[in-house]
């Protein structure tokens, strides 16, 4: 038997008898079956789920040959549906090695004005992506964070991130940073970068680790 057209029984909670039974003739007026209907539902829900989905992930590297291997596999994986487009300078590594993958550089000519003031050109430059996704899925690579955390401060990397957090933009968003720029702020700096972002990796060689801020009683340190 084939698994994948396998039928799966699914159990709802609070579906009770009266709203089966209306449930059920709607159903029948319309000429199909409940369990069309049901699974018509799930998959509206899927598609507006993936439709909606928001991802804004924060990803350190070391050194421009781990950089590479990470932005290799991050251009393969989004081989389908996706709109891929970068923000960051052309001076660097990461912008040029996008660049000959054939990705849209959503800050071309706008750079240096996005580092001046974050925000106001932030709002330009989604709105230039927003343009160009049409019925694709964004994702999109930026290397501001690190920029700013160089040039300015960590903190000011952080003010933008949550600025970004709180649009809550459909799409994925890696903030790709030297691990050596974002290191320079303090503890408190550096614990909210990681704080805003709804997922932190590191990325070392060939490898790739997923950073766990989990908060614990101090009794687990017996555990």
């Amino acid at each position: 038997m084939n698994s994948k057209s396998m039928v799966k029984d699914l159990f709802v909670r609070d579906f009770d008898e009266k709203l089966h039974a209306k449930a059920t003739q709607i159903a029948i007026n319309d000429g199909i079956t409940l369990a069309s209907l049901v699974a018509d539902a799930v998959d509206i829900w899927i598609k507006n789920h993936e439709k909606n989905r928001h991802r804004h992930n924060l990803i350190l590297y070391d050194n421009e040959a781990s950089l590479s291997r990470l932005l290799d596999e991050i251009d393969k994986l989004a081989s389908g549906n996706w709109f891929k487009s970068s923000c960051g300078s052309t001076k660097h590594y990461g912008m040029q090695y996008l660049n000959k993958k054939r990705w849209f550089d959503a800050t071309a000519g706008n750079y240096d004005k996005l580092l001046e003031n974050p925000q106001e050109t932030g709002s330009k430059v989604l709105e230039i992506i927003g343009n160009k996704v049409g019925n694709t899925f964004p994702l999109t690579v930026a290397f501001l964070v690190e920029d700013l955390a160089r040039e300015e401060s960590v903190k000011k990397a952080v003010r933008f991130c949550e600025w970004y957090e709180r649009k809550s933009l459909p799409g994925i968003t890696y903030c790709i940073a030297n691990t050596r720029n974002v290191i320079s702020g303090s503890f408190d700096d550096l614990f909210d970068l990681f704080n805003v972002h709804n997922a932190v990796f590191l990325t070392k060689g060939n490898k790739l680790y997923k950073l766990r801020l989990d908060e614990e009683r101090f009794y687990s340190l017996l555990i």
